[in-house]
């Protein structure tokens, strides 16, 4: 495991971005807003994350109190640096919580398991490419979420688990309103099976859920787009993902596609089975695993975190942004990363090492396409799909791999200067 955390740590320090833009100036904004900074705009909409990356962005900010906001070293603030280590926290937090996932389910947990599975899901750029983003911290409630679920519902679930799972499911509903459906589901299994556990929660859920809503309220922040959104920090009206009913639009069905569920699967434009391949060999293990169960209370908790994906997914019909604008695969189910980690470790399990090859490949795909979407290339255009991205992998004329390496080349240089102590404003490796 240390080997593989050193390997992934090299991997990041050479090809990690440590600016914040896009969709993730919203957060980081209104966290500066907050602190009593005062940036160009700042409001509040599904801001959860950012109670996770407090601790690091006061570091930060406190590193900026004594070195300068903007070190010529780094050329990003300190506080933007706080959210790629904020991000990369969350995403070991999460390894270690899947970790005991799997021991309590007698699975499988290898570091081979363990980031295969990151690196096959869409998690991995979310903290490498994108990491000022939240999926990484959504991902890890989620997971505390479903291993609490576990603890309750397959025991010995104790009084302080439940009030933890509705003080999570707080949280989670402020990360990402729509996580409503998969906290619902998991209501409803604790109402069927656990009645004390289910009124815990959900009386916890109700304090900690509005409480959290209203800090932004605390610091006079709007929770509403401003009109002079800024352009430099979107590159169009719908480039924020808000939602309909956030953006001003009266009907919250304006977006409604039946469809939808299945366009986030199996779309060439976002489908997560094809920019993701290893998800859909997740599930299919997943299934083997929940065939193979037969204690009651192991098989209500699978059917639970089934049914709690399900509705997620389901959800997103009523939202007609389910592709995430220039998003990395289907970033809005990148939080099912549980679900993935024990279909992967079940395939181990049954399959032993000759899963390895299939599951490697499926990982090298997501990076390559990564890397492409990363990199970029001529004409590139959100609306571009899997097969315009498979093009360029194999195409000479955007030599993708001269450009990989250069980046590598030019990062490594950068950081060799820092360490001689010469001046490295003249290498391009920031």
């Amino acid at each position: 495991m240390v080997v593989a955390l050193a390997a992934y740590l090299v991997f990041l320090l050479t090809f990690g971005h440590f600016q914040v833009n896009g969709d993730s100036l919203v957060y980081f904004n209104l966290m500066r807003r907050f602190f009593g900074e005062h940036p160009d705009s700042a409001f509040a909409y599904q801001f959860g994350s950012d109670l996770w990356n407090w601790p690091f962005f006061l570091v930060g900010r406190g590193l900026a109190a004594i070195f300068g906001l903007e070190p010529k070293t780094f050329h990003v603030s300190f506080e933007e640096l706080a959210m790629t280590v904020s991000a990369n926290a969350a995403l070991l937090a999460t390894m270690y919580l899947g970790w005991r996932l799997l021991r309590r389910l007698d699975l499988p947990r290898s570091p081979a398991v363990l980031f295969l599975t990151v690196f096959g899901s869409p998690l991995f750029y979310y903290t490498v490419f994108d990491p000022a983003a939240k999926h990484a911290v959504d991902t890890l409630v989620i997971t505390a979420s479903v291993l609490l679920t576990l603890d309750i519902l397959e025991g010995p679930g104790r009084d302080w688990h439940a009030a933890a799972l509705g003080a999570l499911a707080g949280v989670s509903l402020n990360i990402r309103y729509v996580n409503v459906a998969f906290f619902l589901a998991i209501g409803c299994a604790l109402a069927l099976r656990r009645g004390r556990a289910f009124a815990i929660a959900a009386i916890t859920a109700l304090a900690v859920g509005p409480a959290i809503f209203a800090l932004p309220a605390l610091r006079g922040i709007s929770y509403f787009v401003p009109s002079y959104f800024p352009k430099s920090q979107a590159v169009g009206p719908t480039a924020l993902g808000v939602h309909p009913i956030v953006g001003g639009v009266s009907n919250p069905l304006n977006g409604f596609d039946p469809t939808i569920p299945l366009k986030m699967l199996f779309s060439e434009h976002r489908g997560l089975f094809l920019w993701t391949p290893l998800t859909a060999l997740a599930l299919i293990g997943y299934g083997l695993f929940l065939h193979r169960s037969r204690d009651p209370d192991r098989r209500a908790f699978l059917w639970t975190l089934a049914a709690a994906a399900l509705s997620l997914l389901l959800a997103h019909t009523i939202w007609g942004q389910w592709d995430g604008g220039f998003a990395f695969s289907q970033r809005f189910l990148t939080s099912l990363f549980p679900l993935f980690l024990i279909g992967v470790a079940e395939l181990r399990r049954g399959y032993g090492r000759l899963m390895y090859p299939s599951l490697c490949v499926c990982a090298a795909w997501a990076l390559m396409v990564a890397f492409v979407h990363d990199v970029g290339y001529d004409y590139i255009s959100e609306r571009d799909g899997i097969y315009r991205v498979a093009s360029v992998i194999g195409s000479d004329h955007h030599n993708l791999r001269h450009e990989v390496a250069l980046r590598a080349e030019r990062r490594w240089s950068y950081a060799l200067a820092l360490l001689r102590g010469r001046d490295p404003q003249h290498v391009h490796g920031g």
